[in-house]
């Protein structure tokens, strides 16, 4: 048994990977990133090799591999890192190693499940957007700001308009939270449909992160829907 982390910008995912089957395991805020809560979550675990993608603070890093060393000794920790071409896929970026490994491996998880082109969307703290074409040649990509952190800008940057938590039905307000709630979720939406619009018609979208389930809702188009595209490709790339 292997065992997977990704350390994202908010939030660490972490899972069992075994025979080709991935486990997801509870996922923590940066917050409850403690050296007590990880021991409790892997006391009982034995693996046999640990893989990490972290784009998250190098402090919270050291936490995490510091618990590791000291359950289980000698055990081999790889942190992931971008490469020039790897798995099918070839970096399309001028400086491969800006490529953020989270990106990477996603791109990497979806070479796998097709040979067709395809758009790879991770809905999380940022709104990344990357695509390949059939060769697997990565053709570049987009960041934006993710739902959470759009709204936040807004809040911060204003004087009279609010943190938007809750959810609203979708389409037009009435009111201001309301109103915040649509206008982020429909530029989210925008931005994917506009990249898809450029697209060869043939093109398969992926949409994976932890806003992916609410905005996938109002895509008026086929996707495919993966909470862990991340953990995904760094099985393979472990393997």
């Amino acid at each position: 048994m292997n065992l997977l982390l990704d350390l994202g910008n908010s939030r660490l995912k972490w899972a069992c990977a075994d025979n080709h089957q991935i486990q997801l395991g509870r996922t923590l805020s940066h917050g409850e990133i403690t050296p007590e809560t990880l021991r409790d979550l892997w006391h009982d675990l034995r693996p046999e090799k640990i893989g990490i993608s972290c784009v998250g603070k190098a402090e919270l890093l050291s936490v995490i591999t510091n618990v590791m060393n000291d359950l289980w000794q000698n055990i081999s920790i790889t942190v992931a890192t971008t490469q020039t071409h790897a798995f099918c896929v070839i970096n399309g970026y001028l400086y491969p190693k800006k490529l953020g490994i989270d990106r990477w491996l996603a791109l990497i998880a979806v070479r796998q499940k097709t040979n067709l082109p395809v758009c790879v969307v991770d809905c999380g703290t940022a709104i990344t957007v990357d695509v390949l074409n059939e060769q697997g040649v990565h053709q570049g990509g987009l960041i934006c700001a993710g739902l959470t952190l759009m709204k936040t800008a807004l809040a911060f940057n204003t004087a009279d308009l609010p943190l938007a938590k809750s959810q609203h039905n979708v389409g037009l307000a009435i009111e201001t939270e309301a109103a915040i709630y649509n206008g982020t979720l429909f530029a989210a939406c925008g931005l994917i449909e506009r990249v898809m619009q450029q697209q060869p018609v043939n093109t398969v979208l992926f949409l994976t992160g932890g806003d992916a389930p609410i905005i996938s809702k109002q895509l008026a188009r086929p996707l495919t829907l993966e909470s862990d595209l991340v953990l995904q490709g760094l099985a393979i790339a472990l393997r």
